[in-house]
């Protein structure tokens, strides 16, 4: 609806507001007339004889009433099927048996029907001209607005006429409405009520009638007079609506919405009340305010969580570019010294020495990487497996500095380990943990220290059973905000860090799920500039409190002498079974087992491999020791040992496999190996292995 129909059809019911009864009809077609710029403007009601009878017509001097005519045939049969019909032109032609266009001329006609608010027809509304409708006529909105004014005054002309069916209407809308309203006389007494105002005020009709709307609404007139600028009574004229309690006679108060309307009636001041339980409106808006507030919680939690999944995923675009830096750079010095020595037979001995320690200290960097990305991986999937065996602590700082001290040194830094008081000799816990913890703390500390000292404080507290120790450094420190996230998976300071000093950014990570798998707990301080400090507490009993766990390693491992002697028998028989499909690793494990003076019979799979062993058997000559890889085609080691098992063979039977998991290992044993090694092979833990479980069937 443009401006100019808005401004129409509010002058047309300006016009037509204080008409009423029949004067009503003369002002609307004149005012609708005047609005739509035509000649004629007509109200006609629909008979029970299907004839329509002219309520009024303006034919532009004055007002006609009246007039009959059929329904049939004519342009308001039109208007009435479909609601609103216009014909801009030449109506006669379509309607030639419309009489009235016939009798006033009429070129273009719009009509509406006319309807009553139970969707009953009473009759059609229309403007006609006699000539081509204006441009106005064409908006339906101005006809339809006064169609349904129209309407109105028709019904309650018919009820008027008809005081009983008025009276039924009366008594029909007073029971039907589900809101309270009461009538209220000038000394504020209550006259009147429905149904609903005695279910409201919880009392019956006979205590209600003739109650004090002062009683049943106390805020009443002190609201009323505030909205009235002191005056309640401009406030009920004006048709006041307010929110106020609602008090029954036993004391109970009801939330309401109050709409007062005032009239007179023979000559005395009533006022209408309409009261509506707000209640479970309140508790509604009460519910909706709760969803809207955790909805706004929950739109924060989302976005939290949307810019935490964003810095997640740049952080981890940002991990695997720099671990594609990182894989690379080992690769290029592993496959570029490679080259260099198949190419330049020129080299000399120290010249090939260097480069194949070049490569074997980037594989083993390459190793230490991808076993980051395996724990992690292992973490995430819940898999990380701990196994609580005897250790030496003492022995394992021990080592885990040794080994660390030559990096320490290259850098010219001091590397100590302090043992604050006495630590016992074995205590139950995962050594292979413990370890792996340490050289992650005190690598990092190296790494990131280039002058002062990294120092290895522990200590054991008796009273707790816990093993604590420190790693304190005077590296280069970390900034708070840094420290804050140091253990989140794929941190390490920011990308320049990562440049400077390489590492996947999991180590942290990845130590601190392992010391909480072990039921510790680990924290970081530190100073930018001065250095940091990461402190472990783990639990672990001393063994004789831990029950006297049998098994440790250290009452495995034989004597140097007894080992050199199970070698040395070895080697008198001299034959190993090596069941492997990898070309290379066959080589590389053949090439190491000759070297120490073994003779080695290979075999690509474990069918081929059980063949050898159970023949070997039936010869007299059998293996004394067989090496089995557990992942082959055709069959593979877990079910090759199986059959040489469930065959009769008893000799020793070392499984091979990339997997280092207790779970791996026990699966071996559960298939019927002896032991396990674990690829990478290094050469001196693959013999130790041999050489001990060949001196366990050797004679003492």
């Amino acid at each position: 609806m443009d401006v100019r129909a808005e401004q129409r059809i509010r002058a047309l019911l300006e016009d037509t507001s204080l008409a009423r009864g029949e004067a009503f009809f003369p002002a609307l077609v004149k005012g609708l007339a005047q609005a739509l710029g035509t000649r004629f403007a007509r109200i006609s009601v629909l008979n029970a004889d299907d004839s329509l009878e002219t309520v009024a017509l303006w034919d532009g001097a004055g007002v006609t009433r009246g007039a009959r005519q059929p329904l049939a045939g004519s342009a308001a049969a039109d208007a009435i099927g479909a609601e609103f019909c216009v014909f801009r032109d030449r109506a006669q032609e379509v309607f030639p048996d419309d009489a009235s266009l016939r009798e006033h001329g009429v070129r273009g006609y719009v009509g509406a029907v006319v309807f009553a608010a139970d969707g009953q027809v009473l009759g059609e509304l229309c403007a006609m001209h006699d000539g081509p409708l204006p441009s106005a006529a064409d908006d339906p909105s101005i006809l339809r607005a006064s169609a349904g004014r129209a309407a109105t005054e028709l019904m309650q002309m018919r009820f008027s006429a008809e005081p009983e069916a008025s009276e039924a209407l009366t008594r029909g809308i007073l029971k039907s409405m589900t809101d309270a309203m009461i009538v209220v006389r000038s000394d504020g007494t209550v006259a009147f009520h429905n149904a609903a105002a005695c279910a409201l005020f919880r009392t019956d009709p006979i205590w209600l009638a003739g109650a004090a709307l002062a009683e049943l609404l106390p805020d009443l007139e002190g609201a009323a007079s505030e909205i009235g600028g002191g005056n309640p009574s401009s406030a009920f004229d004006a048709g006041a609506q307010l929110e106020l309690t609602a008090h029954a006679p036993g004391g109970a108060t009801v939330p309401v919405a109050v709409t007062i309307c005032s009239f007179d009636l023979a000559g005395e001041r009533l006022h209408t009340v309409v009261l509506r339980d707000i209640e479970r409106r309140r508790r509604e808006e009460q519910r909706l305010r709760g969803y809207a507030r955790a909805l706004k919680r929950a739109n924060a939690d989302l976005e939290r969580s949307r810019r935490k999944a964003e810095q997640a995923a740049a952080a981890k675009t940002e991990f695997l570019a720099n671990m594609s830096h990182e894989i690379r750079t080992p690769m290029t010095a592993i496959l570029g010294f490679t080259d260099i020595l198949l190419e330049d037979e020129a080299s000399t001995p120290v010249e090939r020495q260097d480069a194949l320690r070049t490569i074997r200290r980037n594989g083993a960097y390459l190793l230490e990487i991808l076993n980051d990305i395996l724990d992690f991986s292992k973490i995430e999937a819940n898999r990380l497996e701990i196994e609580e065996v005897p250790c030496a602590p003492a022995r394992i700082f021990g080592d885990v500095v040794d080994l660390l001290r030559p990096r320490a040194s290259e850098k010219r830094v001091e590397l100590v380990l302090e043992l604050d008081g006495p630590i016992p000799d074995r205590l139950l816990s995962d050594p292979v943990r413990l370890r792996q913890i340490l050289l992650n703390l005190v690598g990092n500390a190296v790494k990131f220290t280039s002058a002062g000292s990294v120092r290895v404080i522990a200590r054991y507290d008796d009273a707790d059973r816990t093993l604590e120790f420190c790693v304190r450094d005077t590296g280069i420190g970390i900034d708070d905000a840094v420290l804050a996230e140091i253990f989140e998976p794929f941190r390490q300071g920011d990308s320049s860090m990562t440049r400077r000093f390489g590492g996947t950014g999991l180590g942290l990570a990845i130590t601190k799920r392992i010391v909480e798998r072990l039921g510790g707990a680990i924290s970081a301080t530190s100073v930018v500039g001065k250095g940091s400090d990461f402190c472990v507490r783990v639990p672990a009993h001393p063994i004789d409190e831990a029950g006297g766990v049998p098994g440790s390693q250290e009452s495995d491992t034989p004597s140097t002498g007894r080992m050199r002697r199970a070698l040395e028998k070895l080697r008198a028989s001299g034959r190993v079974l090596l069941v492997e499909d990898g070309p290379d690793n066959q080589r590389v494990i053949r090439h190491v087992l000759e070297r120490a003076g073994f003779e080695v019979t290979t075999a690509e799979n474990g069918s081929i491999g059980v063949e050898l062993a159970l023949a070997s058997l039936d010869e007299e000559r059998p293996f004394r020791v067989i090496l089995m890889d557990v992942q082959m085609p055709v069959l593979d080691g877990y079910e090759a040992t199986r059959r040489l098992r469930e065959s009769g063979y008893t000799g020793p039977i070392i499984a091979l496999t990339a997997h280092a998991l207790p779970s791996e290992r026990q699966r071996c044993l559960d298939a019927g190996c002896d032991a396990f090694a674990t690829k990478p092979i290094e050469r001196v833990v693959l013999l130790e292995t041999i050489a001990l479980h060949l001196a366990k069937t050797a004679d003492p």
